[in-house]
């Protein structure tokens, strides 16, 4: 699958779409989150805005509380956390509220180094 031309929407995984997207695509970042989170509320904007600035990574989003079993089986204890997914492989993992900026910092050495 060639990347996007152009910034997708963010795509809400669950049970039967979390595969497809993760194994099926290159370039893949998954927000875990939940709504009674308070840090997690605080990064979704920072998590929609940059997404729109990089058009090769699909953004995803997965409610954990919705969706335990796929973050029990990914070991996701604590929200928010974010896995960069390049090639079908969990590359790095982001544990935490982390600034715009670090969180562009991630994108650029995992995907545009």
């Amino acid at each position: 699958m060639t990347p996007p031309v152009e910034a997708q929407p963010i795509v809400h995984l669950d049970h039967t779409n979390f595969n497809t997207f993760t194994l099926g695509i290159p370039n893949v970042v998954v927000d875990f989150w939940a709504e009674w989170c308070g840090p997690c509320r605080m990064f979704a904007p920072i998590f929609e805005e940059t997404s729109k600035e990089y058009p090769e990574i699909q953004f995803c989003k997965c409610n954990s509380d919705d969706n335990q079993g796929i973050a029990q089986e990914l070991c996701i204890a604590s929200i928010p956390t974010v896995l960069f997914i390049k090639n079908k492989t969990v590359v790095k993992v982001q544990v935490g509220l982390v600034s715009q900026e670090k969180f562009r910092e991630e994108l650029n050495e995992v995907f545009r180094s």
